[in-house]
């Protein structure tokens, strides 16, 4: 009897939130999803007005030079949908799959995909409303992938990625090999100093190399 009633849910939703639509995976995790390509002309250019503004607010052309739209692709979409819901603490309990040509996002709380599914949907058709939102959206995922890349060339980035290397690192006073289990008290803060040939280096510090 579950079974059919998340099916009814879903058949629901999708008739009611169309192009959006939400997936049963038959494991307990369902998804959201809205494939750019499959988008009716009338819908696509209707909330690609926002991401147009965008292109228009920071100086580009809303089209490149082989005619494609320069912004509005899933990952944009992703970050309009995180601006969105940015206070609300469910968010965390979003995961994201997004490519070019689609946006999708999962999660195992059907409620809390239909909730934040139909609420976008409203938000996105709503020009006045999405304009705002896709560009505070579109400007923190520049300033946090930016942010990224700086962190990863860091000593902190190369542990976080790299979290069981054996890693030599060059100081003034000598090599340093941080093994597994140092980069884990590293990290965590449980480790604060470490010491070549009685010189002593503040983690800190040296998390940002």
């Amino acid at each position: 009897m579950e079974i059919i009633k998340i099916k009814q849910r879903i058949r629901k939703f999708n008739q009611e939130n169309a192009p959006f639509y939400i997936v049963d995976h038959d494991n307990g995790e369902f998804s959201l999803c809205l494939p750019l390509d499959l988008l009716s002309e009338e819908y696509g250019l209707y909330c690609q007005d926002a991401f147009d503004a965008y292109a228009a607010e920071i100086g580009e052309s809303a089209y490149s030079q082989n005619g494609l739209k320069t912004h509005g692709s899933g990952y944009e979409w992703e970050a309009a949908f995180r601006e969105t819901f940015k206070e609300n603490a469910n968010i965390k309990n979003i995961l994201f799959d997004c490519e070019a040509g689609g946006f999708f996002c999962y999660t195992n709380d059907l409620s809390l995909l239909e909730d934040f599914g139909s609420r976008f949907k409203d938000i996105c058709e709503n020009t006045k409303r999405f304009t705002p939102i896709v560009s505070a959206g579109i400007k923190n995922m520049v300033a946090w992938e930016a942010e990224q890349e700086r962190l990863m060339k860091t000593v902190r980035g190369q542990l976080l990625r790299n979290p069981t290397t054996v890693f030599e690192i060059m100081t003034p006073n000598g090599n340093i090999r941080i093994m597994p289990e140092d980069s884990r008290a590293l990290l965590n803060g449980n480790q604060k100093f470490l010491s070549i040939d009685g010189v002593a280096y503040a983690a800190d510090e040296l998390l940002r190399r």
